[in-house]
């Protein structure tokens, strides 16, 4: 599914309402004031409670982005209320209204391609799929990318 590359990606933990790196967190593996390591390690920081967000699922939502992008040029600026709905409820946007049914389908297979991605980075290393704070923020991520590019 994924490269290998992702494999060697890097986590952090975050505060789940803000989607914001947690302040003074770092991996169990670390020794202050020696040794601080600041990324969360798969197997080791693994915590019940825990939200993480890493290099591997941004990279995939940058990739859908890249996509999506040339399914929409030219139509009518979209929202970014709408954006989200399209990632995380797969509703096209109203203003898509002259999409082929072609690129609608395309489009609805981009985002379910990376929600499908997205969970193969966190079962990987996780053993578990994206929890759903965790799944907002890389939504918006997405939202921020396809809002800049479109």
């Amino acid at each position: 599914m994924a490269d290998e590359a992702s494999k060697q990606m890097g986590w952090w933990q975050i505060d789940p309402e803000t989607g914001e790196p947690l302040k003074d967190d770092h991996s169990r593996l670390s020794r202050p004031p020696d040794f601080v390591l600041l990324n969360a390690v798969p197997g080791v920081d693994k915590d019940e409670e825990a939200h993480y967000l890493g290099d591997g699922p941004w990279d995939m939502a940058y990739s859908t982005v890249d996509k999506i992008k040339p399914l929409i040029i030219g139509m009518q600026r979209h929202s970014e209320e709408e954006v989200r709905m399209l990632f995380l409820d797969r509703v096209i946007p109203k203003t898509f209204v002259d999409l082929k049914p072609e690129a609608a389908d395309s489009l609805l297979r981009a985002v379910d391609e990376l929600w499908k991605h997205v969970n193969w980075c966190y079962q990987e290393d996780w053993e578990r799929p994206a929890s759903p704070a965790e799944r907002r923020w890389v939504c918006e991520y997405a939202v921020e990318r396809l809002m800049k590019v479109s």
